[in-house]
């Protein structure tokens, strides 16, 4: 992938306000949901989310770690998509208090048993102005537990 199309990618990822994120459930069905990525540490390499525990996303990773997440911009009909794995992580992975980086909506979820997903990419397809980029990541996810005990 060009230097250009990495920052055309990074952009994106930095600005998206919502990524549909696709788990497989336990039947084997694909599985999506709309989720804001938390704006603190949104990279190339991994995105943070807020979520609950009771979530069937939360559920559907303690099977399978796969997933897609996928962000469409209507304005110039550019799309990204990116492969990877999905994990529970505890908030010790952020310097700040993650809780004041919640939007408004996210605030009002009030989860009564919230958690934080880390999403961490293997492979990159953005589509911008009607061509195809690829981004395979020279550091493959980490293969450890789904959640943190």
């Amino acid at each position: 992938m060009q230097h250009t199309t990495r920052q055309a990618a990074l952009h994106m990822i930095q600005t998206a306000p919502v990524f549909t994120l696709a788990t497989v459930d336990a039947d084997g069905f694909p599985t999506m949901v709309a989720l804001s990525p938390l704006p603190i540490k949104r990279s190339l390499e991994e995105l943070y989310f807020y979520t609950s525990r009771q979530t069937s996303t939360t559920q559907n990773i303690q099977n399978w770690r796969q997933a897609s997440l996928f962000y469409y911009q209507l304005s110039d009909y550019a799309s990204i998509m990116l492969r990877g794995k999905l994990s529970l992580v505890g908030t010790n992975v952020f310097e700040q208090d993650w809780r004041a980086e919640l939007t408004d909506f996210q605030q009002q979820l009030n989860y009564k048993d919230p958690v934080i997903l880390r999403f961490q990419t293997s492979s990159i397809k953005i589509r911008q102005m009607m061509t195809i980029d690829h981004l395979e990541l020279v550091d493959k996810p980490t293969d450890g537990p789904a959640h943190l005990d």
